[in-house]
């Protein structure tokens, strides 16, 4: 295959694919068609995209139990009601749909938090990563829903569902009883990371309450254990809430202890703010501060048509085009950013992006849009090809 013309990291270049592989890169124009090759004119490549944050265990429930209020806290108590009933093959049949739906927009790499409440959803959503390999990367994130701290048992199910070989551990302490527990269990989720050789993935402060002041527990842990690049706290939505001169210590924490944050729009800017009259706050956390300070973020979906949002499609381009909306980040350089940031920095979670460059895989995304900003508009999708080989298209068809 030849791509012709096709912007790429803001040039405008050749692209030549030979079997599985890049073979050349090149100025526009450089490159000459040959006999028998299939060639796309102008457009735009980057790598696959990753997804952060969403909970696969979940997806497609929310018809079942129907949130009536739309609310993060009835959502939580119609999970709580469906997770009893799962079984494994339920949660396989969901999770595989949905992945699906990913790989169709160009999403190639998946962190789902699995809901430790339910050993089956785990064993569930482990055996799925088994089944992805070579197809689509997956991480687990041991999250307890719940808390680790609220109920008898749900420390142990939270350690075995780690031991069984999640990849990540998770907590939600603004969700545990005090603020006392809650930075607790931020501790206890870095000791049991550290055991196990784990990375460590929060939802942290994912309220309105500017009170909840769990990141700066996250980031003093992290520098102190010295977990930096490993470690994602995701939502952080109090931080829209928080007064001005603390906002601005705990963004430069955040940055001096390289821990990455996972904003989550689509759901956030639903569930958050309902206990506002008007006006209602956006409950989104602050984009622009953290790039300002040199911060790492990431744009989750979070919710596939599960019990906290129904609306939810798998496309990353429609969380990207939420938060360039919600967080005012419609400038010309802005809106870039929030695009590329899901093909590059959302791959921090798994390592690092992957590179377009001859002699590497042939795994990239092909855009009939012009640019960026063209490609948020539309939100349509890519042209997804894995090792030179376009999926979801068969050979010889």
């Amino acid at each position: 295959m030849l791509f012709r013309d096709a912007l790429l990291d803001g040039q405008r270049v050749d692209l030549r694919v030979v079997g599985a592989t890049i073979g050349a890169v090149a100025p526009a124009g450089a490159l000459q068609p040959l006999p028998g090759e299939d060639v796309s004119l102008g457009g735009m490549l980057t790598p696959p995209s990753a997804e952060p944050h969403v909970h696969l265990d979940a997806v497609l429930l929310g018809e079942r139990v129907p949130n009536v209020s739309g609310t993060l806290r009835e959502g939580i108590a119609n999970w709580a009601s469906l997770r009893p009933t799962l079984t494994h093959e339920d949660v396989l049949e969901r999770a595989r749909t949905v992945v699906g739906w990913y790989e169709k927009h160009g999403t190639l790499r998946i962190r789902t938090h699995v809901d430790t409440g339910s050993r089956v959803a785990v064993e569930a959503l482990l055996a799925l990563r088994a089944e992805l390999t070579g197809r689509v990367e997956l991480q687990v994130v041991a999250f307890p829903q719940e808390g680790i701290l609220r109920a008898p048992g749900r420390r142990q199910a939270w350690e075995d569902a780690v031991a069984l070989g999640c990849d990540a551990v998770g907590a939600i302490p603004h969700f545990e009883r005090t603020t006392e527990e809650g930075w607790q269990s931020v501790k206890m989720a870095f000791d049991l990371a550290e055991r196990h050789g784990a990375r460590v993935d929060l939802h942290c402060d994912e309220t309105d309450d500017p009170g909840s002041r769990n990141l700066e527990v996250v980031c003093a842990q992290t520098l102190d254990r010295g977990f930096g690049g490993r470690v994602v706290a995701g939502h952080c939505t109090a931080m829209h809430s928080y007064p001005n001169p603390y906002a601005a210590k705990v963004v430069e924490l955040v940055a001096a202890a390289g821990v990455q944050v996972v904003a989550n729009p689509l759901d956030n800017v639903v569930l958050q703010g309902r206990y506002d009259s008007y006006p209602r706050r956006r409950g989104i956390t602050r984009v622009d501060a953290l790039w300002a300070a040199g911060a790492s973020v990431g744009i989750g979906h979070d919710s596939v048509m599960d019990p906290w949002y129904r609306l939810g499609t798998a496309n990353l381009l429609d969380a990207a085009y939420m938060l360039v909306h919600v967080a005012q980040l419609t400038g010309e350089v802005e809106m870039a950013r929030v695009f590329r940031t899901l093909h590059h920095e959302n791959h921090l979670p798994f390592g690092a992006a992957p590179t377009i460059a001859a002699g590497q895989p042939a795994t990239l995304l092909w855009y009939s849009a012009s640019d960026p900003i063209e490609a948020l508009r539309t939100r349509a999708c890519p042209r997804v090809y894995r090792d030179g080989v376009q999926v979801g298209v068969q050979v010889g068809a």
